[in-house]
């Protein structure tokens, strides 16, 4: 293969490697969009389809372009091209992305907020109304759980006699 061929294959990997990058940052915006989740869930997955396709990409890349030959220097174009697109622009890309998700999520967030305001308020009225009666009964069941504690010992049950020897 000469080496203008193969320079051309380099470019055009370099290339594929952006797209890769945009993909990331749609991957980067899913992950934005679902914090709900948690962080490691979203996040797992995200990963996982980025490599699979990152994997197909290069392999349809090397049957397409390449001839159906796999050469490191797809590889190395691709990753590059990545590398230089989340660098460059990708970092406009997530701004932008983060300042359109957090606008919304505000605008959502207080639609939410003043929703959900009188269930909270309901909540909250039966919650005190039972708060106290849920606090008086743990109490006593605590106090009882320690009596019986105590005349356990008494009577010198081996279970909660600390100094009583097991056999």
């Amino acid at each position: 293969m000469p080496v203008c061929r193969q320079t051309e294959l380099f470019l055009l990997s370099v290339l594929l490697g952006a797209g890769l990058g945009v993909l990331w940052d749609v991957f980067r915006a899913v992950r934005a969009i679902f914090p709900v989740m948690g962080r490691t869930v979203p996040t797992a997955i995200c990963d996982g389809l980025y490599l699979i396709l990152c994997g197909i990409g290069i392999y349809i890349f090397s049957l397409l372009a390449g001839d159906g030959q796999v050469r490191g220097y797809y590889w190395l174009g691709a990753f590059l091209g990545a590398v230089i697109y989340i660098l460059t622009a990708g970092t406009v890309v997530i701004g932008i992305i983060r300042r359109v998700f957090g606008t919304i999520y505000r605008l959502l967030g207080g639609a939410f907020r003043k929703a959900a305001k009188p269930f909270v308020r309901m909540y909250q009225k039966i919650d005190t109304k039972n708060g106290n009666k849920f606090v008086t009964n743990a109490k006593k069941m605590f106090h009882k759980c320690k009596n019986y504690q105590k005349d356990l010992k008494s009577k010198g049950h081996m279970v909660y006699n600390k100094t009583a020897k097991m056999r």
